[in-house]
């Protein structure tokens, strides 16, 4: 009997392609993975990019085979490498269970247990979508979401690291910041100058109030909309008034919040406290709970009894604000992404392979 596929040589490789949000180069790690994927007889292989408000496009590659139901992601890009690495972290490096790397558990390791899955099993109308982006914007998936590949997927499988227990519910994140503008001058007219600071001081205070007063508001175990005064800032010296200031906000809605309606309310309660503000959006990224994971069942087996909350975003929240039921499912441990010496248990990366090994194989 031969052995069945490796994923730790797989992913050795993977790791050598820097993908980092910085400095890394998402498309020729796309165009490797599409190779990869070609090997495996699916029915059609894209490659693409998307654009993004700044710096270089972003890029992910798409394997159909047939007409997919079912969507299996998992994303190709990095955070960039935090400090205090003690191995180079675009290079492998084998440590008993251990293999450590850039995104070996964020997430190239799923993605090597995806490929050496498909190996073994050809997936019936299931589709692959290997993404980048997910670290700063997300503008592959919202693009995904908005394009033909969309069109008759019913459940998708999002891979982060969860020690492949299946997550089913996490907060949503948005921030927008506050801006306000005036002639500015010498600070002997302070009395009659128009003063941004206190302003948005006072914007502040009402927007502190208002997530003070929900902070036991929410569904079991997500109380709350974590509102965060994470910055206010202007002026540039003692003795004169500013010319402008900025007030940075960010909260975390819990699972089942009408984000819009949040949002609307929090701009009103700005304009209310100081009419002239301006009110710029910078993130919406939404909540997600499963709908149905008993419907998970018969693809993942025993992990969807078992299911837990997440304490980090994903995107399956953009699938299933797309109408696309979802879940979230792969190797390694949250603890470990984002950190120096980033690593996944090999041991965990075969059980992956197995487990993805039993979804290609159901009947989607």
């Amino acid at each position: 009997m031969n052995a069945p596929p490796d994923p730790v040589a797989l992913l050795s490789t993977l790791l050598t392609f820097r993908t980092d949000c910085a400095d890394g180069d998402e498309r020729a790690l796309a165009v490797r993975l599409a190779e990869l994927l070609e090997r495996r007889g699916p029915d059609e292989v894209i490659v693409a990019d998307v654009p993004r408000a700044e710096g270089k496009p972003a890029s992910y590659v798409y394997a159909r085979f047939g007409r997919p139901r079912l969507l299996v992601n998992a994303h190709l890009d990095t955070v960039p490498p935090n400090a205090d690495w003690s191995s180079d972290p675009f290079s492998a490096r084998l440590d008993g269970d251990r293999l450590y790397g850039l995104g070996a558990a964020d997430t190239k390791g799923a993605i090597a247990a995806i490929l050496t899955a498909l190996d073994d099993a050809r997936p019936v109308d299931t589709g692959v979508l290997f993404s980048g982006d997910e670290e700063f914007s997300s503008v592959v998936m919202r693009a995904f979401v908005a394009g033909p590949h969309r069109a008759g997927l019913e459940r998708a499988i999002v891979c982060e690291p969860t020690n492949l227990t299946v997550g089913v519910r996490h907060r949503g994140f948005t921030a927008f910041e506050v801006g306000m503008t005036g002639p500015g001058g010498h600070s002997s007219q302070a009395d009659t100058l128009p003063a941004p600071i206190a302003s948005l001081a006072r914007v502040a205070v009402a927007l502190d109030d208002w997530g003070r007063a929900r902070r036991t508001l929410g569904p079991p175990d997500f109380p709350g909309m974590c509102l965060n005064l994470a910055r206010l800032d202007g002026g540039v010296a003692f003795n004169v008034v500013p010319a402008a200031g900025r007030l940075l906000v960010s909260l975390r809605p819990p699972p089942g919040a009408d984000t819009r309606a949040i949002d609307a309310e929090l701009e009103a309660l700005v304009r209310e406290v100081a009419p002239e503000a301006t009110f710029t959006r910078l993130r919406d990224n939404a909540p997600f709970a499963t709908r149905d994971l008993a419907g998970f069942e018969p693809l993942l087996g025993a992990p969807a009894r078992a299911p837990i909350d997440l304490g980090f975003w994903t995107e399956a929240a953009v699938l299933a604000s797309s109408g696309v039921d979802a879940v979230v499912l792969g190797p390694g441990n949250i603890t470990q992404a984002h950190a120096p010496d980033e690593w996944v248990s090999i041991a965990e990366l075969h059980r992956a392979r197995d487990l993805f090994r039993g979804v290609f194989q159901a009947r989607v």
